[in-house]
C-alpha cells in the first residue's frame, strides 16, 4: 500500500492488485465465458444490495438504492413471473434473442414510409438525391453506420422480394414487421438511436454496443419524418418538446404523460386528463445511460428510481405505440426480458491508448481512500461512507474490492448503489423534480408498471373497453389525490426522489460529455469545476454535398485523450441585465428558438408542457442546437464540485486510473 492509504487492509487483500482490466466485465457474461451451457450462473450481484447489506457501519462504502427482486418479491407480493436463466445456456439464449429483438424489431411508433425516407433530402432544401445521402443523414441527425445489414426497399422494390430492400439504414433507424413476420416499409426510431453511438470512426475502433449516443438530435429526426408527407406532418403540431439540442433528450417526459394518455391498469389507449398532473415540474434534457453499465446498477433512472430488475419502464416507447393492441403492449415484457440479458451482458470498450500503469495505481488510491472533505468543503454535506469518490460510484480495485473496510462482499466490485442526496450533488435538481409530486407517484406505484399483478389481491387484468377504462379513471384519480386505494400497489415501486443515483465508472473514459444533462464535455471539469465552460461547442464535420449537414466529429481526432472528453471550443455568452433571464445567453438563436426557451426557463417548473421548443426546421435552428448552453431550463453545469478540494496533481491521477476502468 502506499502512503496515501488510510486503512489497513486483511493480509490477504494487500498482495491482490489495485487495477482491474479485464476485458469482459459484465459478471455474468465473464462467469460463463468459456463455461459449457449447463453451467449454473451464479448469483447476481446486484441482488446482494438489499437493505442488511451494510454489516460495517464504518465501511467506505454504504449501500442506499437497494434492488428489489421482482422474480423473487419480497412479501407480501407473489412470485408471477417467468424465471431468470439458470445457466450458462439459457444465459447465452437469452441474450441472443434481446440482441436480435434490437436489431430486427420495431417497436418505437413508425413515422415515415419508406418511399419517403428516401426523399427526405428535400425536407433539407435539397432539390436532388446527394450522391453522400447516407454520410448526411447520419450527420444530421447524429447516428452512425449500423455494423449489421439494417434494410429499406429503394423506390420500386418490394422488401417482401427483397429481404427488406437493398438500401441501409443507419444505427438508430429500423424499418418494421408485421405479425407475420412480413415487411412493413414503415421506418421509424430504434432504442439505438438514443443509446448506442462510436467513438473512433470504423478504421479506428470496433463497434462496442451500449455506448450512449452524445450527437442524436432526436428533434431533427421527428420534424424531417413527419413532415415528408401531408398526413403525418401533422405531428410536428403535438405538444410535446422537441429536445434542445444534441446528445440528450426528453424521453423520460413520456413518464409524466403516461396517466394522461393510457389505463394505467392495462395500457388501453384511453385519453384522459383525470390522471394527468399539469402543475408539476418538466425534467429537462437528459443523456441516455450507458447499456453496459446495466449489470452494474441497483436502481433505474438518474434518480434511482426504480429497481434495475423492472422491463415495464424500458418498454415505454413500445407502449407509446398507438398500432399496438392493449394485449400487445402487455406482451411486450417478455422481449425486454431478453433485451435486458443482451444488456446485462454488455462490457464496456477498452481504452485505446497506452496507460501509464505507476500513475494509474496512484489514481486508483486516490480514487478509494482520499477523502474529499479532508482539506475542505465544508458548506457540503458529506455522504455517508469515507468521503471519497468510491463512497459514491463503487469500489473497482480488487484490493479495496476484497477489503471489508470497503466491501461486506468482493462480488459488489463495481456495482454503484448509493443515491447522493441533493444538498450533496447540487447537480443541476430540474431532474430530480420530474416526479417529486406525490400524486405522480400513486398513479404509478398502482399501475401495471409497478408489477400490480404481483399483488395478491391482483385479480387479473381489467376490461380492456375505453369505456370501462374511462370509468376507472374515477377512483384512481381520487387515490391519486390522497383517497381510498383502488388498484393494486405493485413492487415496483418509483421512489421518492432525494437526489441522483451515482452511475458506475466502467467505461466513463468514453462517455463525454458527463452529469446527468451532458453539460460537462470532459472528465476534467468533473473534478475540475471551475473548468467548466457555461456555453461551448464540439468539433464538426465537414458540410455534406450541397453545403448542408454538418455534423459533430466522432473520430480521435476530436477527442481528448488527456483530459478524457471532447474537445470544445467555449462560446462568448453575451447575455445580460436586457436579456437574462428571458432570453438567456444570446449565441446565434434562432429567433424562435430564443423565444421558447425564455417561456420555458420561466415556466417549466411549474407546468410540465411548458418545456417546449418549436419543431427544428431552419439550418439556423438547427446549427444553434450543436451548441451547448447551461443557460437553458435543466441544464445548468454546477455541482459535483466537492472534487474542488484535489490538487491537479490528484486529477491527473484518477483520469490515469479512469482509464483503466
Amino acid at each position: 500500500m502506499t502512503a496515501l492509504s488510510c486503512v489497513s487492509a486483511p493480509l490477504g487483500a494487500q498482495t491482490l492488485p489495485l487495477l482491474d482490466q479485464a476485458d469482459i466485465r459484465a459478471p455474468l457474461a465473464a462467469a460463463c465465458n468459456g463455461k459449457p451451457d449447463s453451467t449454473p450462473l451464479p448469483i447476481d450481484p446486484r441482488r446482494l444490495v438489499t437493505p442488511g447489506v451494510n454489516t460495517n457501519p464504518n465501511s467506505a462504502i454504504q449501500f442506499n438504492a437497494w434492488f428489489v427482486d421482482l422474480h423473487n418479491p419480497p412479501a407480501p407480493f407473489v412470485n408471477r413471473l417467468p424465471p431468470r436463466p439458470q445457466n450458462c445456456g439459457e444465459f447465452r439464449a437469452a441474450a441472443a434473442r434481446g440482441r436480435y429483438n434490437l436489431e430486427q424489431r420495431q417497436y418505437f411508433q413508425p413515422m415515415a414510409l419508406a418511399s419517403e425516407y428516401h426523399y427526405i433530402y428535400q425536407q433539407w432544401g435539397l432539390w436532388v438525391r446527394p450522391p453522400d445521402f447516407q454520410e448526411q443523414v447520419a450527420k444530421r441527425y447524429g447516428l452512425y453506420p449500423a455494423p449489421f445489414r439494417n434494410p429499406y426497399p429503394l423506390p420500386g422494390e418490394d422488401p417482401n422480394r427483397t429481404n427488406g430492400g437493398s438500401g441501409q439504414l443507419p444505427l438508430g433507424l429500423i424499418q418494421g414487421k408485421d405479425d407475420n413476420g412480413r415487411w412493413t416499409g414503415l421506418i421509424g426510431a430504434s432504442c439505438s438511436a438514443c443509446h448506442d453511438s462510436r467513438l473512433g470512426s470504423e478504421s479506428e475502433a470496433n463497434f462496442v454496443w451500449g455506448l450512449p449516443n452524445s450527437a442524436n438530435d432526436a428533434g431533427v429526426l421527428a420534424s424531417d419524418m413527419f413532415r415528408t408527407t401531408p398526413i403525418t406532418s401533422i405531428g410536428v403540431l403535438l405538444p410535446v418538446p422537441w429536445s434542445s439540442g444534441r446528445g440528450s433528450n426528453d424521453a423520460i417526459a413520456l413518464i409524466s404523460l403516461l396517466p394522461a394518455l393510457w389505463d394505467m391498469d392495462n395500457l388501453v389507449f384511453a385519453p384522459s386528463l383525470l390522471e394527468y398532473t399539469a402543475d408539476t415540474p418538466h425534467g429537462g434534457m437528459t443523456k441516455a445511460p450507458a447499456w453496459f453499465h446495466r449489470g452494474f446498477k441497483t436502481r433505474q433512472f438518474w434518480d434511482g428510481a426504480l429497481t434495475s430488475d423492472n422491463v415495464h419502464s424500458e418498454s415505454a416507447f413500445g407502449v407509446a405505440n398507438i398500432l399496438r393492441s392493449a394485449a400487445q403492449r402487455r406482451a411486450l415484457r417478455t422481449d425486454f426480458e431478453d433485451i435486458n440479458t443482451f444488456l446485462i451482458s454488455m462490457s464496456p470498450p477498452k481504452y485505446p491508448k497506452p496507460i501509464n500503469t505507476s500513475l494509474a495505481e496512484q489514481g486508483a488510491v486516490i480514487f478509494h481512500e482520499r477523502d474529499l472533505w479532508s482539506n475542505g468543503n465544508a458548506s457540503i454535506p458529506r455522504p455517508q461512507g469515507n468521503g471519497s469518490c468510491a463512497s459514491c460510484h463503487g469500489v473497482y480495485s480488487p484490493r479495496h474490492a476484497a477489503d471489508p473496510n470497503y466491501l461486506p462482499d468482493p462480488r459488489l466490485k463495481g456495482v454503484a448503489g448509493v443515491i447522493t442526496p441533493i444538498e450533496t450533488i447540487r447537480t443541476d435538481p430540474r431532474r430530480k423534480e420530474l416526479m417529486a409530486d406525490e400524486r405522480q407517484r400513486r398513479a404509478w406505484n398502482s399501475s401495471w408498471w409497478a408489477y400490480n399483478e404481483l399483488s395478491p389481491d391482483w385479480q387479473g387484468y381489467p376490461s380492456d373497453s375505453i369505456v370501462a377504462s374511462e370509468l376507472r379513471r374515477v377512483p384512481r384519480s381520487i387515490y391519486n389525490n390522497g383517497g381510498a386505494i383502488y388498484s393494486p400497489l405493485g413492487p415496483n415501486e418509483w421512489i421518492e426522489p432525494t437526489g441522483y443515483i451515482a452511475p458506475p465508472l466502467y467505461g466513463t473514459w468514453a462517455m463525454a460529455p458527463y452529469l446527468h444533462n451532458a453539460s460537462v464535455p470532459n472528465l476534467w471539469g468533473i473534478l475540475k469545476p471551475a473548468d467548466r465552460p457555461k456555453v461551448w461547442k464540439r468539433p464538426y464535420t465537414a458540410a455534406g454535398w450541397g453545403g448542408k449537414n454538418q455534423g459533430y466529429d466522432y473520430s480521435f481526432a476530436s477527442y481528448d485523450f488527456s483530459k478524457l472528453g471532447w474537445k470544445y471550443t467555449a462560446v462568448n455568452c453575451s447575455n445580460s441585465i436586457f436579456t437574462s433571464p428571458f432570453l438567456p445567453c444570446d449565441h446565434g438563436f434562432a429567433p424562435i428558438d430564443a423565444v421558447f426557451s425564455a417561456f420555458s426557463n420561466v415556466a417549466a417548473e411549474h407546468l410540465n408542457l411548458a418545456f417546449q421548443t418549436p419543431p427544428p426546421i431552419s439550418d439556423q435552428q438547427i446549427k444553434s442546437r450543436m451548441v451547448f448552453n447551461s443557460h437553458l431550463y435543466g441544464n445548468g453545469n454546477g455541482g459535483h464540485d466537492f472534487t474542488q478540494t484535489l490538487s491537479d496533481t490528484e486529477r491527473w491521477a484518477l483520469l490515469e486510473y479512469l482509464k483503466t476502468l
